[in-house]
């Protein structure tokens, strides 16, 4: 008698997962995506931003991403954010400086390479949006995860041109998660489905 593989088996469950049946798994990622809007929507009240510092800020923020892997991505971040902060990058929320220079040095220490391209910036009064394309490698030969991404980031500024909202929209499930072993399946076979209907 065969017995199904386990990837045949995942698959099932992962199919179930999507049929939209009213698991605890959803009913908790619905939460998060709410929790996350609500928690955008509030630092927008938080954070009204300044226009005075907008082009001061926005060169060294400029200058900061050009490379994660940048061995003192620490210190450029630490010039580029104020004090209190809402940061969210669709991976991790982040309400203060001191964690955003721990979380940028330890994504650097993570990248064998990286490269951001900033290709439009707009403004309208204290609101600042930059289109970007994102370039970066972790590992190295055949087990390498090598992407390439489109994004956005909403900023606001304050008086002394110091970011104090950095709202990220990218597709971190294709840029990254894809690429992961075991989780990269469950996206990809999420995509596929979404993409069949």
């Amino acid at each position: 008698m065969n017995h199904p593989t386990l990837p045949t088996l995942f698959l099932v469950a992962l199919a179930i997962t999507l049929s939209g049946c009213n698991t605890p798994g959803n009913q908790q990622a619905a939460e998060r995506a709410e929790a996350s809007v609500n928690a955008y929507l509030s630092a927008l009240e938080r954070f009204p931003g300044n226009d005075t510092g907008i082009e001061s800020g926005l060169a060294r923020f400029e200058q900061a991403y050009q490379d994660l892997a940048a061995p003192d991505i620490g210190q450029a971040i630490e010039a580029v954010y104020a004090p209190n902060i809402f940061f969210n990058d669709t991976v991790h929320t982040i309400t203060n400086r001191d964690a955003l220079v721990a979380y940028m040095r330890q994504t650097g220490e993570n990248l064998t390479s990286s490269e951001i391209t900033i290709h439009q910036v707009i403004r309208d009064n204290t609101d600042v949006f930059v289109r970007w394309t994102m370039h970066f490698v972790i590992g190295e030969g055949d087990e390498a995860i090598d992407s390439r991404s489109i994004g956005m980031t909403h900023l606001r500024f304050n008086a002394q041109g110091q970011v104090i909202l950095h709202q990220d929209y990218w597709d971190s499930a294709s840029a990254l998660y894809a690429h992961l072993p075991i989780v990269g399946m469950v996206v990809r076979a999420a995509q596929d489905r979404l993409a069949d209907e």
